[in-house]
């Protein structure tokens, strides 16, 4: 999808702001150049080749942030092979804490890897190893949801919501969903659409939020204000 397209579909989903990712396929360079061509529209979360390489990982995400102006790390321990309890990352994870950038990282089942690697306990010690980190995990574990309530109280964890929030939706009902995000708080929920355009998610997630028992300002804080809270903006 082109950054024209993406900006076309958060125009038709009334959403301001977004946060774009690097890839194995798409540098820190090239997403550093097209954030900034829509600063005020899109930011960066930055990539790297090998999170176990603790030396050449730190480098790559301090000149992502520091030169590049990119906002956050994306890690997928499916992808690069890993698991956020490796103490390897350590150093990686406590450098993102020193630039006070949060780490993303995927944590669902279904893409080509081991679900092993992206099991809750993993975030569990990674958190108490580097407790400063603001660690976001993506997806809500997809179909195991409640895995989120064991983390719900750790300091600096929060939960963004894309495939976990409308599978519960789908499998438990509304109500359901209204008692999970209680239980969790909406201080530690952050809303995502995943990769843009797939199967709609976008506009299932804004929907199903939107039709939450909460308040407006608790609303608002899922769809942007937590995000724009942890990323200092």
């Amino acid at each position: 999808m082109t950054p024209g397209n993406l900006i076309a579909s958060m125009d038709k989903n009334g959403i301001e702001m977004a946060v774009v990712m690097a890839l194995d396929i798409c540098t820190n360079e090239y997403l550093s150049e097209t954030v900034k061509l829509h600063e005020d529209r899109l930011h960066g979360f930055a990539w790297v080749d090998d999170p176990k390489n603790a030396h050449e990982s730190t480098r790559q995400l301090e000149e992502a942030v520091v030169n590049l102006g990119l906002v956050g790390l994306k890690l997928h321990p499916d992808m690069q092979g890993f698991t956020a309890s490796d103490p390897e990352i350590v150093p990686l994870v406590r450098r993102a804490a020193e630039l006070d950038v949060p780490v993303l990282i995927h944590s669902m089942q279904g893409f080509p890897g081991y679900f092993y690697n992206n099991l809750s306990w993993h975030i569990d010690v990674l958190n108490h190893r580097v407790p400063e980190a603001k660690i976001i995990v993506a997806h809500m574990f997809g179909d195991r949801f409640m895995d989120v309530i064991t983390l719900a109280e750790r300091p600096n964890i929060y939960t963004e919501t894309s495939w976990g929030l409308t599978a519960m939706a789908e499998l438990h009902g509304l109500d359901f969903v209204n008692r999970f995000v209680r239980r969790i708080g909406v201080d530690n929920l952050i809303y995502g659409s995943d990769w843009v355009g797939s199967h709609g998610e976008m506009e299932r997630q804004i929907e199903l939020i939107r039709k939450l028992d909460l308040t407006r300002e608790e609303k608002d804080k899922i769809l942007g204000e937590n995000l724009f809270q942890i990323l200092n903006l």
